[in-house]
């Protein structure tokens, strides 16, 4: 028995072939190149992260260890920090204010003003406000939070102890230093009062003062220094120095700055090894294929046999009359880079300040990469989102097209479906009548 839906389907497909060949190979052809784009976007992304990480006055490629005679303070060296040997004597550590106020319960009325003065700064606290639970009292508590809270408060924070049948309110200066002692007082209250008492015997646990510091091995001899911190990162460029410990007669703190050869080779690996895996990724969109297997989706581009030369030419050029090759970096037969640790060594040795200047700064070697990969990266007119663009172009217009061939298909369906049941009827039709005369 003919199907006519069979026999339509057939013949409507055969109308549509050639262009439905054509726009599968235009469709396979735009999500290849999209999946390209995607490989070359994240590619080029992470090494221009690996670049800018390296492009950094503080950060860059450059890096010195401390070596200290005790541990007496916690000190970092930047990449900015130059070799050298200093003695700092401690006389004096940098601490800041603790005191306690020890309340009976029922000492602190909910009438008058609580005063706590830092500098030119004042915190007033009224303590009609204060008694959250109208008992005619404040506890301790409440007037702790409400220091904490208040939007006053000049930098001291609140907190209680419970003490031989006395709740203790224990005030802390935020901050060391002698510019953040603090005092306390009362107005609108009874002078005679337990609450009045309490103020007056104010006990100061800590107080106040700034850190002094010599340089040089003792106070004799040295150079003072103060601070209201105990930590210094001005007192030598990219040093950083915290004090933990006063220092005991005769026994300065002493310590070292170095480059250190080894770490800053292993700063400088980051970038070539993401250099690697971009020419990796590279090579493998544009190869011509040919025995070694098929041809890469972006085999023959112009475009990116530019960006290679532009990468190389860059990466080898001279910067500030260095190059790469004098650090012992140079590319191996397959277009890798490589480090030469001796020569590497040598070179930190003769001229740590080259290693900057090729990778830190607005005319170095990682400042001319990363603009070259911004001109492929730029969301806005980038030469990946251009490519991306016309993509999108062409992949509205496979789709239109498609849309197209699907209603030209349901046409021509509908035609032959009509036209061979229509046959059928006339041939069935046509036998019935033969059969009459038989």
């Amino acid at each position: 028995m003919i199907n006519p839906q069979q026999i339509a389907k057939k013949f409507a497909l055969m109308d549509i072939s050639t262009k439905a060949s054509s726009l599968a190979r235009q469709q396979n052809d735009i999500d290849t190149q999209t999946s390209a784009l995607d490989s070359l976007d994240s590619a080029l992304t992470a090494f221009q992260s690996a670049v800018d990480a390296l492009n950094s006055e503080t950060g860059g490629p450059v890096v010195n260890t401390v070596t200290a005679n005790n541990d007496s303070a916690t000190i970092t060296a930047d990449s900015t920090a130059e070799e050298g040997s200093y003695t700092f004597f401690v006389d004096q550590l940098a601490t800041a204010q603790q005191s306690t106020l020890a309340f009976a319960d029922g000492d602190i009325p909910s009438s008058g003003t609580f005063t706590i003065t830092m500098g030119d700064s004042e915190m007033d606290i009224d303590l009609s406000t204060v008694d959250s639970n109208v008992d005619g009292s404040v506890s301790v508590a409440e007037l702790a939070d409400a220091i904490n809270d208040s939007p006053d408060n000049p930098g001291v924070t609140a907190t209680i102890v419970n003490t031989n049948g006395a709740t203790t309110l224990m005030l802390t200066a935020d901050d060391t230093g002698a510019e953040n002692a603090f005092t306390v007082s009362a107005s609108g209250i009874d002078p005679a009062s337990a609450f009045a008492t309490d103020i007056s015997n104010q006990k100061d646990l800590a107080v106040a003062q700034d850190s002094v510091v010599y340089l040089g091995s003792s106070p004799e001899t040295g150079v003072m220094i103060t601070s209201s911190s105990n930590t210094y990162t001005d007192l030598i460029p990219g040093v950083s120095i915290t004090f933990a410990e006063e220092s005991a007669d005769g026994e300065p703190l002493t310590f070292s700055v170095k480059n250190d050869s080894s770490a800053s080779q292993e700063k400088v690996q980051t970038f070539v090894d993401a250099y690697n895996t971009l020419v990796d990724t590279l090579d493998g969109l544009t190869t011509n294929g040919g025995g070694t297997g098929p041809a890469g989706p972006l085999a023959g581009d112009a475009g990116i046999s530019s960006l290679e030369r532009q990468i190389e030419d860059i990466t080898h050029a001279s910067y500030n009359g260095v190059s790469i090759v004098d650090y012992g970096i140079t590319l191996d037969s397959d277009g890798h880079l490589q480090i030469d640790s001796e020569k590497f060594d040598d070179a930190m040795e003769e001229n740590p300040d080259g290693l900057t200047a090729l990778f830190v700064g607005p005319d170095s070697m990682t400042a001319q990469l990363d603009s070259l990969m911004e001109t492929w990266l730029d969301d806005t007119d980038g030469i990946i989102s251009q490519r991306q663009s016309n993509l999108d172009d062409k992949q509205e217009k496979v789709t239109s097209s498609v849309d197209d061939l699907k209603t030209r298909y349901n046409t021509s369906y509908e035609r032959y479906l009509e036209e061979f049941t229509s046959t059928l009827v006339e041939i069935e039709s046509m036998q019935m009548s033969m059969a009459a005369f038989m």
